[in-house]
């Protein structure tokens, strides 16, 4: 564990190569500005962004290119495919069939959905659960927290001050992240969804405001991921989605506190364990949590708490009992930071 470093970035972004309002450059430099060290593009069904050499280092930020599969069937983001055309046609049993023979990864986007026609969107929540060929699921999803609530009667309280309403991850998909981790690895991931772009009203062709621009969604949810030290060279990609596809990552909610430091390990027979290992059950395990700032800290076994404290560190240990192990962490009783899940089988 002393190999590895910390990197945070932010995940599902889209461009002006689908329909996102900003180009790379605007991007990057806003990624840069907030202290990113990487960001994932995922425009809708193209991959014009590695196609146009945007996939590596660029002044300092890492560029991850994939893409949001999907129109009005249930969407995931996929990472490490080369070749997405028509996959937007195909059910999602089918395309997520397809990026695995790639050799892709695929993370199932916002699975609760969001419909608000007064905005003039709706976009369908995931229902291809049993597939056994996605790695994860986007678990918070800062645009769809945010809009959940919104409506045009109260749409310039929710613009003015957005952090008031933003509540955290949906329990739902909480619950069947926990559901499906007791069954195989699942990873959790903090995603944005943005595309910084102007919103105009149903049946409306003038544009009403710009939600959200990315140097402000970039001070949200990010995803810390543990990675071996970067070379700074364009196959650290591969290494972070290495990782991101391990669940060896974290999500925190910037405007509470930076989770930089956070750490989740288990002990057992002498070794060390972190997000997203395995350790044998009927071994005694000792959990250590450390944040680097006080916050109510739980440890929760098959999504039900195990050990809870308000404090920086917390440490308990189990008899080896089968389940998996992550943590969440609250600051003024507000979520802040999720881990992975560390398995106990």
């Amino acid at each position: 564990m002393r190999q590895l470093t910390r990197v945070k970035g932010a995940i599902h972004i889209h461009s002006r190569y689908s329909d996102g309002s900003d180009g790379m450059e605007v991007i990057i430099a806003a990624a840069k500005d907030a202290g990113l060290d990487y960001v994932v593009v995922t425009d809708h069904n193209v991959l014009k962004a590695k196609s146009m050499g945007w996939q590596g280092w660029h002044d300092g930020v890492l560029v991850i290119v994939g893409c949001e599969i999907g129109r009005r069937r249930s969407h995931c983001v996929a990472l490490n495919i080369n070749d997405c055309r028509n996959l937007s046609e195909l059910p999602p049993a089918e395309y997520l069939q397809v990026v695995k023979d790639q050799g892709g990864v695929a993370f199932v986007a916002h699975p609760k959905g969001t419909a608000k026609r007064e905005f003039g969107f709706s976009v369908a929540g995931w229902d291809c659960w049993d597939s056994p060929d996605y790695t994860g699921i986007e678990i918070w999803s800062y645009m769809h927290d945010w809009i959940d609530g919104c409506h045009i009667t109260n749409m310039r309280e929710y613009i003015r001050h957005p952090d008031n309403h933003v509540t955290g991850p949906p329990p739902a998909v909480l619950q069947v992240w926990d559901q499906l981790a007791q069954q195989r690895r699942i990873v959790g991931l903090g995603a944005l969804d943005n595309h910084a772009a102007n919103v105009p009203f149903r049946k409306c062709r003038w544009k009403l405001f710009k939600v959200f621009p990315h140097e402000f969604c970039f001070r949200t949810v990010r995803t810390h991921v543990l990675v071996p030290p970067l070379s700074r060279k364009d196959d650290d990609v591969e290494t972070v989605i290495d990782a991101l596809t391990k669940g060896r990552c974290f999500i925190d909610y910037a405007p509470l506190g930076d989770g930089a430091g956070f750490r989740f390990m288990a002990a057992a027979n002498d070794e060390e364990y972190q997000m997203g290992d395995e350790l044998r059950a009927g071994d005694r395990v000792d959990f250590s949590i450390y944040s680097p700032c006080s916050a109510e800290i739980t440890l929760l076994r098959n999504g039900r708490p195990e050990a809870t404290t308000q404090a920086t560190e917390l440490r308990h240990r189990t008899d080896g009992a089968p389940g998996v192990y992550r943590v969440e962490a609250r600051i003024g009783g507000r979520p802040w930071l999720l881990t992975n899940h560390i398995y106990v089988r």
